[in-house]
């Protein structure tokens, strides 16, 4: 999975990025990914991050709910909602309008994105559960 951020990697390492949202629906729940720094480059040696899981969120159109109805129009509905106070600090230490800033510059025009949980595992970590080294991407999604 990349992350072309440079502070990025260095949270996820850490623990404190936890989270990542995608246009793609390409990373399955209950699978191991290299940490990439970018895209051709080669997944970061110190360990991996194992998807928990992810879920599909909708653009939200603000202008259309009231703020004391936010929740309720929510639930039920599929119009989308913006991202959580919690959530955006786990995807790096962001607002949640810094974030929808940021992903709005990345990924312009956005309708819907996938939501991922994961955790970040040592090397060390993998080998004492038995995991053997993975050496690409290609390798893993097969």
């Amino acid at each position: 999975m990349i992350f072309s951020l440079a502070d990025h990697i260095e949270q996820i390492k850490a623990g404190t990025k936890t989270q990542t949202r995608r246009p793609s629906d390409r990373y399955q729940v209950g699978k191991l990914y290299s940490v990439q720094p970018g895209r051709g480059k080669k997944g970061i040696p110190e360990g991996r991050i194992y998807v928990a899981l992810k879920f599909r969120e909708y653009k939200p159109d603000l202008s259309a709910i009231r703020k004391d109805s936010l929740a309720e129009k929510w639930m039920q509905s599929e119009a989308g909602y913006p991202i959580s106070r919690i959530c955006a600090l786990e995807e790096g230490g962001y607002t949640p309008d810094e974030y929808e800033v940021l992903y709005e510059k990345m990924y312009p025009g956005w309708t819907d994105r996938y939501a991922y949980w994961f955790s970040f595992f040592t090397v060390d970590t993998l080998s004492e559960c038995g995991v053997q080294k993975i050496s690409n991407t290609k390798e893993r999604e097969k």
